[in-house]
């Protein structure tokens, strides 16, 4: 992972979903390679995220923080869970950010999706329903399965899932999932020498974990070859 790597471009972008208007925090350094969309739907993981794309930003990488929740929707737990719901407002905010670049407003570069939780299928739908778009994921636990099998059998972007030890039950159903999967992926457990999965400890394997899969899997701007 690079040092601090100077100022840092930021920008509040709205998106239009439906009938509603979602807000996204796009920060982008002065030197970077990709772009990583940080999704949640919901406060509470924001500030976990925050911290992340502090982490992603010193590995050359803009970011993209995501709510796909009003602040009123999220207060109902089903809204958390609905995948459908979820996947369609984060194509939303894909195509606009992909009209940007092509319209030259912003940089054209490579994208990675990062979520956890409810929103880990989230991602995979939308991953696979833009097919070659999206060239890297990092799910954070949650259950990839409720995406869909036939989401999962169409994805074809290097997934990384990381789950937490003792959750043998979101291991086992998250690797059975991945058996469905065609294209690069892996599932790395949370080391049993970090004492607690909301440790600080827990946040430096995640973030050193997430930055390393999408190091490796993000193409640059400068060698990207796909669309």
């Amino acid at each position: 992972m690079s040092e601090a790597i100077g100022a840092v471009d930021e920008t509040l972008i709205a998106i239009d979903s439906g009938n509603v208007h979602l807000h996204a925090q796009l920060a982008l350094p002065a030197q970077l390679s990709a772009l990583v969309v940080l999704a949640h739907a919901g406060p509470n993981p924001a500030a976990r995220d925050d911290a992340l794309a502090v982490v992603l930003r010193h590995a050359g990488f803009g970011t993209l923080s995501l709510d796909l929740l009003t602040s009123s929707e999220g207060r109902f737990d089903d809204n958390h869970h609905n995948v459908s719901l979820l996947a369609s407002r984060l194509l939303d905010g894909l195509a606009l950010i992909k009209r940007r670049m092509l319209l030259e407003e912003l940089p054209m570069l490579p994208v990675g999706l990062s979520a956890a939780g409810d929103c880990s299928p989230v991602l995979v739908r939308a991953a696979a329903t833009r097919d070659h778009d999206i060239f890297a994921i990092v799910c954070r636990g949650g259950l990839i399965d409720l995406a869909g099998v036939l989401y999962l059998r169409t994805l074809v972007s290097p997934l990384l899932v990381l789950v937490g030890d003792g959750e043998q039950r979101v291991e086992a159903s998250n690797r059975r999932a991945l058996r469905e999967l065609g294209g690069r992926n892996a599932l790395k457990l949370l080391p049993a020498s970090v004492e607690a999965p909301d440790s600080a400890a827990a946040f430096e394997w995640v973030a050193r974990e997430t930055a390393g899969w999408f190091v490796r899997n993000l193409p640059t701007a400068a060698t990207r070859t796909g669309p």
